[in-house]
């Protein structure tokens, strides 16, 4: 799918400040692809949940530097992009058999479609498909300019999501990656030697600023019948192979917390089933399980003591809003923020309970990202990036 949001420079000199602003949120016509090649400043190229969700929040801030942009999306991100009106020259049939697996291909022919129909100066892509990686490839042989985002705060060895892509990239020009502790994994790989390793942050993160703006506590105690002064922990649900037995030790801890109010939300990609029959076979009264489409993790967050989460990145961007994290997964398992000391793990009911309690009395801190380099400012950090590659074409 192809999103618009094309401006002539002439335009830029003459639209005000705050028309720009509603045109970034405003659904515009598609320019289909024909003889004519588009020629946006910059190109996204989108896959999965992660890279999708930090391009929507960075759009805001591209539209408020007046550069235009295109997202072309693919997987899971066809569906997020889903509210404009044309596909890459690529059928929903194929687009449906392309999101089955990362390790699918574009076809010689889609491929050249796709080259032939748009003429960015900068290509920006996630990190999650093969299909991304082609697309770089194609471009970059053109001399467009290429820049790859890793929207994760975990070391980028062995990270199993980004494996299709590495395998098959040519070395872009650029890789953006959200902290300085995540930018010492790459050091280790010749495989980015010959690229420039840029901190950008993750603009996914300042979703989370707006939702807590908006977000009235008040209200959802009272929607939910949550007493006033009753603490609160939220738990984001996962799907992996061993989600299972850690959502049964999470639901066994809450017995041992029985004045503590536990919202539990579930993955984006189930629809609860298993959340809601195991709490009807293992809670008390003290825990729910959030429909889909009534409150986000987010929005729940604000009113939380803590956060608690199976393996999701949902950990670092409750970090962010100075949330204390707490993972609920094998003894063995450990990420960034584990490993820098910034969140907690427990395996055990017993641990589950000791360590909640410990973060709800303890006293609130700062956020943690900081302490591991990450940007402020995300989105205007890569703004400031990509204006940086684009003065002397302007």
């Amino acid at each position: 799918m192809l999103f618009n949001n094309k401006y002539s420079l002439k335009s830029r000199l003459f639209r005000s400040h705050w028309l720009c602003l509603l045109l970034s949120f405003a659904i515009v016509g598609f320019q289909p692809f024909g003889d004519s090649p588009d020629q946006p400043e910059v190109l996204f190229i989108a896959y999965d949940q992660g890279e999708s969700n930090a391009f929507l929040e960075l759009r805001k801030t591209l539209t408020q530097n007046f550069i235009s942009y295109r997202v072309i999306a693919f997987g899971r991100a066809s569906e997020i992009f889903n509210d404009h009106s044309s596909q890459a020259g690529i059928s929903k049939d194929r687009q449906q058999q392309l999101k089955q697996s990362r390790n699918n291909e574009l076809s010689a022919s889609e491929l050249q479609n796709i080259i032939q129909s748009i003429n960015p100066k900068i290509v920006y892509s996630g990190m999650s498909s093969i299909i991304q990686a082609q697309l770089m490839n194609a471009f970059k042989d053109k001399g467009t300019y290429t820049i790859a985002f890793y929207d994760n705060f975990d070391p980028i060895i062995g990270k199993e999501y980004v494996q299709p892509f590495l395998s098959n990239v040519n070395p872009p020009d650029e890789y953006h990656i959200p902290s300085n502790s995540t930018r010492t994994s790459f050091y280790d790989q010749p495989t980015f030697a010959q690229s420039a390793l840029n901190v950008s942050g993750n603009p996914a993160l300042e979703t989370w600023d707006s939702v807590y703006q908006k977000t009235d506590e008040n209200t959802i105690r009272q929607e939910l019948k949550i007493k006033k002064n009753q603490p609160i922990v939220v738990f984001a649900g996962g799907y992996d192979n061993t989600y299972e037995a850690y959502l049964r030790v999470f639901i066994d801890a809450t017995r041992l917390m029985p004045s503590i109010r536990f919202l539990i939300t579930y993955h984006p990609k189930t629809e609860g089933k298993l959340e809601k029959s195991i709490v009807r076979e293992l809670a008390a009264n003290n825990v729910q399980v959030i429909e889909k489409g009534t409150y986000s993790t987010t929005e729940l967050s604000k009113l939380s003591e803590a956060v608690a989460v199976h393996k999701s990145s949902i950990g670092a961007q409750a970090l962010y809003k100075n949330k204390p994290v707490l993972f609920v997964a094998e003894p063995e398992f450990t990420n960034f923020l584990i490993q820098k000391q910034l969140a907690s793990l427990a395996s055990s009911p017993e641990q589950v309970k000791n360590k909640l309690l410990s973060v709800i009395k303890a006293d609130k801190h700062s956020s943690g990202l900081s302490r591991i380099g990450v940007p402020e400012k995300p989105s205007q950090t890569i703004t400031d990036l990509l204006l940086l590659k684009l003065r002397g074409s302007r």
